[in-house]
This record gives C-alpha cells, structure tokens and sequence, in this order.
C-alpha cells in the first residue's frame, strides 16, 4: 500500500497541488508541516522498541514513520522560538535540537522512495559543482570564473568584450526578518573593482545575447519544457525572476540531445526532479545555467496546464515498490 509524507510547511502552495492529485487517486498521505513540531506535532524515537512515531493532535492520529513509502521533500522549516529571557546563545541550541531532529527523521526514512533525497539536494545545489558536471556530460556552459583574485577578474571581464554578468554563487535570498531581500543575476557596467573583487569570492559569466530563456522542469525522465518569453520587459533582460510582469510561457518539446543529457544530469546527482535553466541564444543553441533540485513548478503547470503534480504523484505511487 502506497503511504506518502510530503515534508514541507504551511505556507508551501507548491505541495497543495500534489495534496490535490494525492486526494484525486485516494492515496494515503500525511503533509507533515515541520514547524509544527512541538505544537501540534510531536515525535517519539524509541530505540528499544524500535519505534518512530510522528502524532498530530489536530488530526487526533499517529504514524509510524518506517511504513512510510514514499517522501515528497518540499520546504521544510524550523518551529519560531518565542520563551522570554531566553539568551540568543540559547535560542540557538534550541533551534540545533529541532534541526537534528528533523535530519535524524530524515536517515530513518532512508528507506522509503524520495523526491529528492535530502542529501542528494544538498550536493546537487553547489553551482560550481554543477557547472562542471554540466561541461562534462557535454552542455554548452557560458564562460564562467568564480574568483577573488583581482587581476584574474579584469582579465576575465577583458576578454569577454567588457560584457559580463554577476550572480551570486549560491542563492540570492538576502534573510532578514524586518526586509528580507534577494540578489538578481545583474549586468555589469564597468571594470571590477579591486576592493571589491577581494572582499570575497564573486562568479562572473559572460553576457549571452538571447531568444528566450528556457525552464525545464524534468521528473523521472519527462521533461516539461517552456520558453520564457521576456523580450517586451526591460527589466527581465538579463534574469527572468527580475521583473513584476506575468511573462508568456510557451510550451516545447526539447531536442532529444538536450533531453538525454539533462536525463544523465538528474541520474548523476541521483535526482529524481530538476529544475533547469537554460539560455536559448540567437543561433538556436541551449545554453546550460543551472538545475534547482527542488525548484519551483507550480506556477508552470498553472499557466501551461502542463500535468507536473500528475508526474510527480506517479512517482510517489509506483516508484516506490
């Protein structure tokens, strides 16, 4: 029997479309909402009788987590620490407790199928890994340096006609609690600066005139692929997730090179989802940016009627025996 736990938290609209498909197939599910723990939710790791409980008291039921089939990995999040008095150094030890609960969760549900492994994610979100992995399984990348070295920056900037962009190396999410913001991929407009450039490492890659850009969202091995059309925007120009604008999303189907190598890169980083970006170029040619290993989709399916949650919910019924 097919039981699924999607891990996520309330917010996370993404995983209400697969609760949806799961509700439509009448399978059995749990949304596990983890800053609930201590809540609503509550766990009990008992080594001696080998047992591993997870109770939501709202619902009025347990779960026993080792009959678990498959896992939906989402968005999880740590429960707020409100307790007066409490120091930072303790509110911290408080938030490592929860943290290493949930990655203890995590290894006793080893076992059961996962969309993505926790620990495959982690790997697979480094750019600088996937970059050269991309070159290797024979992607098109843009010219790249990662670099903190001044003279290699302007060096870089040089040979590239002056026409480079900067991007962060790992997410552009800027957390802060009063005016959370977030770092887009950004033209630059003149040579480096040394203060700049040491401070710390920067990634640089060469600014590619473009048709489109392109998401492909694969899972198993069926790609959903849309072109984004950005071009009436000037705010979009350089990365997509800039502008305010609903962008037109056109579906194609991907030349079958592009998908066999973008079915090697999951089968390499041992992904069973992908989000891919790539750069349609003036020549026809797709140019590799990145794969999120848990990214966004939701919006995709919504405007191209593109059945990624149907997917996704195959996945978690038949992959898992």
């Amino acid at each position: 029997m097919t039981k699924v736990l999607i891990i996520t938290n309330k917010n996370d609209l993404t995983s209400d479309f697969i609760v949806k498909r799961l509700k439509e197939k009448n399978l059995f599910f749990y949304r596990f909402n983890t800053e609930e723990i201590s809540k609503s939710c509550f766990l009990t790791f008992d080594f001696q009788k080998d047992s591993f409980i997870l109770t939501d008291t709202i619902i009025c039921k347990q779960f026993d987590l080792k009959e678990f089939t498959s896992v939906y990995f989402r968005r999880p999040e740590l429960p707020k620490i409100s307790i007066e008095d409490a120091s930072n150094g303790e509110i911290l030890f408080l938030k490592n407790e929860f943290y290493y609960t949930l990655e203890g969760l995590y290894k006793i549900l080893k076992d059961s199928y996962w969309i993505n492994p926790i620990f495959a994610i982690r790997e697979a979100e480094n750019k600088i890994y996937q970059l050269e992995l991309a070159k290797a399984i024979g992607f098109t990348i843009p010219n790249s340096i990662i670099t903190n070295v001044y003279k290699d920056s302007v060096e870089f900037y040089n040979r590239n006609h002056a026409d480079c962009i900067v991007k962060p190396i790992k997410s552009g999410l800027i957390e802060d609690e009063n005016v959370p913001k977030v770092v887009f991929t950004n033209k630059l407009r003149e040579n480096p600066q040394k203060g700049q450039i040491e401070f710390s490492p920067n990634f640089f890659q060469e600014h590619i005139e473009k048709l489109y850009d392109v998401r492909v969202t694969m899972v198993g091995e069926k790609a959903f692929a849309v072109l984004i059309d950005y071009q009436h925007n000037t705010d979009t120009l350089v990365d997509w997730r800039k502008g305010e604008h609903v962008l037109n999303h056109i579906k194609i189907k991907l030349p079958d090179m592009i998908l066999n190598q973008c079915i090697s890169l999951l089968k390499t980083l041992n992904l069973r989802f992908g989000a891919i970006d790539f750069i349609l170029d003036k020549k026809g040619n797709y140019i590799f940016l990145e794969i999120n290993p848990n990214g966004q989709w939701a919006w995709i399916e919504k405007q191209t009627g593109y059945e990624i949650s149907n997917e996704i919910t195959n996945l978690l019924e038949y992959e898992c025996f």
